[in-house]
């Protein structure tokens, strides 16, 4: 028994240690343990659009960046703010091939228009 007691504080102190969850004796990496958290809170999309606020100018590229804002991110409509008319008319015509980047990177159908303003 003194053996087994000693196996199983080695175990605690270097950080390996199974705990049982929910009925399962598998173990679950930390990754999905997050995933199947925020999934049941239902968070996973605000994290999407969290990240498609963060994307913008990685997708759009310095110099349209410079130029615009991102205002918000509501019923999947980004709302961007375009200093001026010039720009704004560019934009228009690349509106749809940036919300399709946008999507791709993030995974999954989130941006479903985007809005200058």
């Amino acid at each position: 028994m003194n053996n087994t007691m000693d196996a199983e504080t080695d175990r605690r102190k270097s950080g390996i240690y199974r705990y049982r969850t929910g009925g399962t004796s598998d173990p679950v990496s930390a990754g999905d343990a997050i995933r199947q958290v925020v999934d049941s809170l239902g968070l996973a999309e605000k994290l999407r659009e969290q990240r498609v606020l963060s994307l913008w100018e990685k997708i759009v590229g310095k110099d349209i960046a410079a130029v615009t804002q991102v205002n918000s991110f509501r019923w999947g409509q980004l709302f961007i703010s375009v200093q001026n008319p010039i720009w704004r008319h560019r934009l228009l015509f690349e509106c749809e091939t940036i919300r399709q980047n946008l999507n791709r990177e993030v995974g999954g159908d989130v941006v479903k228009k985007i809005r200058l303003q």
